[in-house]
């Protein structure tokens, strides 16, 4: 745990509602700050506890988070130290990071995140690097479910796409990928529909890879998953029907009648599901059906060609 430096001989407040808050007072210096954040959140379960105090106050303060161990004798305007007080307390209550910090990295990218909109995870970045490197130059590209933009903005990026069209049927969703599209610079056509619905007509047929990290999740998974998940995500983004197949077996169905010849379909799923997907690929008559890894050595993006 990092040090208390400075200050108060207060021991950090670990608990309660608000408890950061309270104790916000009383800080004198950086290092007071430091010490009762990290404590707060090791209470609540929050791991890594230090690199999150850390990012906290780097964000209130304006700094890179090494910088908040050079400042630890820096004294603490009240004002400042309230705000760090109100972070760490709904830090401590387990909202997500990024949603706290208001963006996330991915990738090469630094993306805004929203309000009601899924919070793009590490292992979707596997998926947007195969999605990449399927992207032949000038093709054309259809991130189905696009969230905050995450996997479109990132072939955009780091491909040499003709074209990429984004779709989600989510508002909220739709303004926060654009939103990030015009932030970076990159070329995204963000529409809002469901699945392909909003895709123009004259691509039927002409996408060369067709990406989703679509809702895949059940009921029961959704409630056993991390507090950041289950309390703080959109059960819209998680929660897929027919026992978490139901929108990507319909995805399947559709990459037949979207992909150009030998077009690529790439789709996240469930560990325990994708063995069914796979099938249900092979049964639509989609060739080169296999499954990659993520980052864990888990099985996470089915792959199949038309």
């Amino acid at each position: 745990m990092t040090g208390h430096a400075g200050g108060s001989a207060e021991p950090p407040d670990t608990g309660g509602v608000g408890g950061a808050t309270r104790q916000a007072a009383r800080w004198a210096t950086v290092g007071d700050a430091r010490a009762h954040v990290t404590g707060r959140l090791a209470a609540a379960g929050v791991e890594p506890c230090e690199v999150d105090a850390d990012l906290l106050i780097a964000s209130v303060c304006g700094w890179t988070r090494p910088r908040v161990a050079l400042e630890r004798d820096t004294p603490l305007k009240a004002g400042t130290a309230a705000a760090i007080g109100a972070l760490a307390d709904r830090r401590a209550a387990r909202e997500p990071l990024q949603r706290l910090l208001g963006e996330i990295g991915f990738r090469r990218l630094r993306l805004r995140v929203c309000d009601d909109v899924l919070v793009p995870r590490p292992e979707t970045e596997v998926l947007a690097g195969l999605a990449i490197e399927a992207t032949p130059p000038e093709g054309t590209v259809v991130d189905v479910g696009t969230g905050t933009g995450a996997v479109a903005l990132a072939v955009a990026d780091e491909a040499s796409p003709g074209l990429v069209v984004a779709t989600d049927v989510s508002e909220a969703a739709v303004a926060c990928a654009a939103d990030n599209a015009q932030r970076r610079g990159l070329a995204v056509n963000v529409r809002l529909g469901d699945l392909l619905e909003a895709v123009p007509e004259q691509l039927r047929g002409e996408v060369d890879v067709l990406v989703s990290n679509p809702p895949y999740l059940t009921p029961e998974e959704v409630a056993a998953a991390a507090p950041e998940v289950a309390e703080h995500e959109s059960r819209e983004a998680l929660v897929g029907g027919a026992g978490g197949q139901d929108v990507i077996w319909r995805l399947l169905a559709a990459a037949g009648q979207w992909l150009a010849p030998g077009g690529t379909v790439l789709v996240e799923g469930a560990t325990t599901r994708l063995a069914a997907a796979a099938e249900r690929a092979k049964q639509l008559g989609l060739r080169g059906v296999g499954v990659q890894r993520d980052l864990a050595g888990r099985e996470r993006v089915l792959v199949a060609r038309r």
